[in-house]
């Protein structure tokens, strides 16, 4: 994607609400929550960054990375 439209959202539940917009199972947030995630709004062609109230610029870099080049883990 070259252009992209970025919003960033600071949540108390981020990993409630990451595990969930994601899709990760029960047992997998509660071993490893997410700190962060990037979440694709089509109709708006938005993408919105969700982080915690404290945060570090590799993860809103991590989550930058998404918004353009979508999922990337392997």
């Amino acid at each position: 994607m070259k252009e992209v439209k970025l919003r960033w959202e600071v949540r108390e539940d981020v990993a409630q609400f990451c595990a969930k917009s994601i899709g990760m199972g029960r047992e997998q947030a509660f071993i490893t929550p997410p700190v962060a995630c990037a979440v694709w709004h089509v109709a708006s062609k938005e993408c919105v960054i969700v982080t915690g109230t404290r945060t570090t610029h590799v993860a809103l870099g991590h989550e930058v990375r998404h918004c353009f080049e979508g999922h990337f883990h392997k």
